[in-house]
């Protein structure tokens, strides 16, 4: 039987050394994917100011940090927005489920702090 982390051609690696990079990332790597998906919803905000989507992202992105007052206020944030869907009576099924997420951020991140 074949070692699985052995090179399966010349430019393939084996099944179990990527997962294993995928999985077991340097500190390093794990920073620089946290501030590239930072950076990328924080545009996403800038970009739709009025939607609750990117909003709720960065405030999970926040709480898996540890950044729990970053993380309350984007979700505090979110459900403001999801006070005008409600009362535009334009809510979508993203929209309440956005809504429902950052309830629960919201909850997790006040038991923290």
């Amino acid at each position: 039987m074949q070692d699985l982390t052995e090179r399966g051609s010349a430019n393939r690696p084996g099944v179990l050394s990527r997962l294993l990079r995928s999985v077991f990332r340097s500190r390093l790597e794990r920073e620089r994917e946290f501030y590239r998906r930072l950076r990328d919803v924080s545009a996403a905000i800038d970009e739709m100011p009025a939607s609750i989507t990117p909003v709720v992202l960065r405030g999970e992105l926040y709480l898996e940090r540890g950044e729990y007052e970053r993380a309350k206020a984007d979700f505090e944030g979110a459900l403001a927005l999801a006070e005008k869907f409600d009362a535009a009576k334009g809510w979508l099924i993203i929209e309440q489920v956005m809504r429902d997420r950052a309830l629960h951020g919201l909850r997790m991140a006040q038991r923290r702090l």
